[in-house]
């Protein structure tokens, strides 16, 4: 590196002390843990929890929805009391579901989740229609990731997104009202079909200010579809993507190297465990939960952490995987672990 890039990257990890601290703090455990215990069981980094697996949508590529899968959802006390133990390992969560502005109690748990357990950042992904009846928990949120897979409206199909998108957008731009635009993620699973409804999502995001996100759909929901290779314009797409990142024209979520990785399925070696899944009911999958493996119950064990040391013993430590899922947390693992000080420069450097 450079020694005016090396200047660059110290002074945006100065910018970013309190990120940079528990990135480091966890990089050196992560280290430590492969290095000296030769364990691929990495520290927890960000819990993603579902808090409902109903949905209002019914779209073609999701697999986290009822009757496909479904786990019992626990009531409100409960739910804080889980909220409480997955604290006790991590400051950041992630609520998704299926959608989970459908749950009666999600304001009320986004708002206890901050005020009385006291996660540092609570961020949410939404289907987006229910936004303007769940605005009271807006201010509490750190970040809202909203998916779109078109900005065209179609009404023909009732329970698509695309019959939904005039109800969106006016959903986000209330949104932008509370929230600042960049913590605003439009986010977009990419098909076939809706290449050029990205290109006009990512057009509407950088007139907003809004954060675009992407990846493409997975195949059974776990592996990729290796045709989109094949499709010219599928790769224009994804080339013209990195060359918009590299230069900063619109916020983009991703480094270039991570998107390239993500979207043109190179290989790469996931960490599971960074990004724990907890299911409703408090179960928590080891190491995913694409194998649908239960290391234990989070309510129940008391932590993330002793759940996966019950995980560990029961299943053995995280496999070799060879039919890697590409989305986009299980990428990020990979360049957190294994290119730690590229991702670092890519992310907090200013100007990157």
């Amino acid at each position: 590196m450079a020694r005016q890039d090396q200047h660059r990257l110290l002074r945006g990890l100065v910018a970013n002390y309190p990120f940079v601290l528990k990135n480091l703090k966890a990089y050196a455990g992560n280290l430590y843990r492969r290095r000296v215990l030769g364990s691929s069981v990495v520290v927890p980094y960000s819990a993603i929890f579902y808090a409902t697996h109903k949905c209002n949508l019914d779209c073609s590529y999701c697999t986290q929805k009822n009757p496909e899968v479904f786990s019992e959802e626990l009531g409100t006390s409960a739910t804080v009391k889980l909220f409480h133990n997955i604290r006790k390992d991590v400051d950041t969560m992630l609520i998704t579901g299926g959608e989970c502005t459908v749950r009666p109690d999600i304001e009320e748990l986004v708002i206890a989740s901050r005020t009385e357990v006291g996660f540092r950042s609570v961020l949410m992904v939404t289907n987006g229609v229910l936004l303007d009846q769940r605005r009271e928990m807006l201010p509490y949120l750190n970040g809202l990731v909203c998916s779109l897979d078109a900005i065209s409206h179609d009404p023909s199909e009732a329970l698509s997104k695309s019959a939904a998108v005039p109800q969106v957008i006016d959903n986000l731009m209330m949104a932008r009202e509370i929230l600042p635009p960049q913590a605003i993620t439009v986010s977009c699973v990419l098909e076939q079909w809706n290449l050029a409804e990205a290109e006009r999502i990512l057009e509407f995001c950088a007139e907003h200010g809004f954060v675009f996100s992407v990846q493409s759909a997975q195949t059974n929901g776990k592996f990729p579809n290796f045709a989109y290779l094949r499709d010219p314009r599928y790769r224009d797409f994804v080339e013209r993507l990195i060359a918009a990142r590299k230069k900063n024209r619109v916020r983009i979520n991703g480094t270039p190297k991570l998107l390239r990785t993500l979207l043109l399925f190179e290989e790469f070696k996931c960490y599971p465990t960074m990004f724990p899944r907890i299911y409703p009911n408090g179960d928590i999958f080891y190491p995913c939960e694409v194998l649908r493996k239960i290391a234990g119950n989070v309510l129940q064990d008391g932590s993330i952490s002793a759940a996966f040391e019950r995980g560990r013993k029961l299943y053995g430590e995280v496999p070799e995987c060879k039919n890697n899922c590409f989305l986009f947390g299980n990428v990020l693992s990979s360049y957190y672990v294994e290119d730690f000080w590229g991702l670092a420069g890519d992310t907090v450097r200013p100007g990157a």
